[in-house]
């Protein structure tokens, strides 16, 4: 099972009772929307392992591969973190790891070019073809992202990661597993990467 929640920083709200002093006291060297997403990221973090780990408090977490937070204790569940502009999402794997990515849908003035340059050429015909070209681009975007984020790959990398839409696949040097789903939710185009295939996505807000 993958679960996956979004939320808006204006909107929620931080249980602090599920968080150590250690992340309490790391938020506080943090300032603005900063210390904001810091906090109810983990906040949904641990109330999501809660909700389906019975885990009562966020475990010991330590910063990872290319800057990837993960728990301390390999037992416990993966998870990936992502924000654009004023929104959050958190996912969590009880099946394998998982990359997450999303991106608020927004004007992109030369994203035409940057599909062009940055994506394979049938990727780039592809999303020429679809009637809402734009869309397609933060398609293709948020799937690559969270691919790269699965394995703990930097953005840099983004040429690498092959997505065939029409055929379901996605292909890269660095891994051989990806399992993708693709939503948009209102404004915000979401896409999760499992190295085991997903049974069920939980989406909530």
């Amino acid at each position: 099972m993958l679960i996956a929640q979004l939320a808006h920083l204006d909107t929620a709200e931080v249980n602090y009772s599920l968080l150590s002093p250690q992340v309490i006291n790391d938020a506080q060297l943090l300032n603005g929307a900063r210390k904001k997403q810091f906090l109810v990221c983990r906040s949904i973090l641990a109330n999501l392992l809660k909700q389906y780990c019975q885990i009562a408090n966020l475990p010991m977490m330590i910063i990872g591969d290319n800057r990837r937070p993960c728990f301390l204790e390999p037992h416990l569940p993966d998870f990936n973190i992502s924000h654009s502009q004023d929104w959050v999402a958190v996912a969590i794997s009880l099946n394998g790891k998982v990359g997450l990515d999303i991106e608020v849908a927004r004007p992109r003035h030369n994203y035409v070019n940057v599909a062009k340059n940055f994506f394979a050429d049938e990727e780039y015909q592809w999303m020429l073809k679809q009637s809402d070209t734009l869309t397609a681009f933060w398609q293709l975007w948020t799937l690559k992202e969270s691919a790269l984020k699965l394995y703990a790959k930097g953005v840099w990398q983004i040429r690498s990661v092959k997505v065939d839409i029409e055929n379901q696949l996605i292909n890269a040097p660095f891994g051989q597993d990806f399992y993708y789903q693709y939503q948009q939710i209102g404004d915000i185009h979401l896409s999760v990467n499992c190295d085991a295939p997903i049974k069920q996505l939980v989406l909530q807000s």
